[in-house]
């Protein structure tokens, strides 16, 4: 796979990575989700690219805590993490053990949880209690979702910068249908064994919050690379000034990408990073 990049040398360079199938994978058939494993040569390209100056960010669909359950693995410090599909933004304190919050968006969730009540009683929902866990209106499925747990409260639902929904009785897309006409954000997955999204603040999606960080870097949009694996990613691809598809992605993600890289038993996200490292060495061709 022929992956190469032309970026304007002048400026600083910023490559936007999804977690989950893209840097990090999960075991084989389990079925209580794990901090994920990142390969020798994943962290190797990801430490290079970092000691290059490369500003590697992080834009996922986990919620804090399981982010940061993965950072402090990794010891990814000094590094920013877009997560919960955007609406919550961190830092990363030097040792990758602490974080700081820097951005997060919220939205009132009680109508887009009665709708799903009304439609699908069987539902399982909570919202995001930043950096703890959840705050649960009907428990999940032992294992699904990581973190402490306590009870949803009005005040919760008020102000939530992201809910979680699972069921058993109806699919992803069909969740999605029932709360589409509500001013909100959803992501629905497909892939789960069960009916899944996420739910945000109206226009909060990974590209979002990498806005604000390409801004804060000082970023010019032809230097800016994107990789992932799922229609979560579909924000940020268009986002990117390069979007890169990994290998194993599904049809629709890959074609809404630039260029597929491997796949992640390929270590397909250590490809990009090198070609990233390549280009921003050389001087432009243009």
């Amino acid at each position: 796979m022929d992956i190469a990049f032309e970026f304007d040398p002048s400026a600083p360079v910023l490559v936007a990575l999804d977690i989950d199938d893209t840097c990090a994978s999960q075991p084989l058939g389990a079925e209580v989700r794990a901090p994920g494993t990142v390969t020798p040569a994943v962290a190797d390209a990801l430490a290079r690219a970092r000691a290059a100056g490369i500003h590697v960010v992080f834009a996922t669909g986990r919620q804090v805590t399981s982010a940061m359950w993965l950072a402090r693995q990794e010891r990814w410090g000094d590094v920013d993490l877009a997560c919960s599909n955007g609406a919550v933004t961190i830092r990363t304190a030097s040792d990758g053990q602490d974080f700081e919050v820097v951005a997060r968006e919220s939205f009132d969730a009680r109508a887009t949880i009665a709708a799903l009540l009304a439609a699908h009683p069987d539902i399982c929902y909570g919202v995001e209690d930043v950096g703890v866990g959840y705050a649960i209106g009907a428990p999940f499925a032992e294992g699904s979702v990581s973190g402490s747990h306590r009870p949803l409260t009005d005040g919760d639902a008020a102000a939530a910068s992201a809910l979680m929904v699972s069921c058993a009785s109806a699919g992803g897309k069909e969740l999605h249908a029932t709360v589409e006409h509500l001013e909100i954000q959803t992501h629905a997955y497909t892939d789960l064994g069960i009916g899944w999204i996420d739910v945000a603040a109206p226009g909060v999606t990974k590209a979002y919050a990498l806005e604000s960080l390409h801004l804060k870097y000082d970023v010019p949009a032809c230097n800016t690379v994107a990789v992932g694996d799922g229609t979560n990613d579909f924000p940020m691809f268009e986002w990117a000034g390069t979007a890169v598809a990994m290998g194993q992605a599904p049809d629709e993600v890959k074609a809404q990408a630039d260029m597929v890289t491997g796949s992640i038993e390929a270590d397909g996200v250590a490809t990009v990073l090198d070609a990233v490292l390549a280009a921003a060495s050389r001087p432009s061709s243009r």
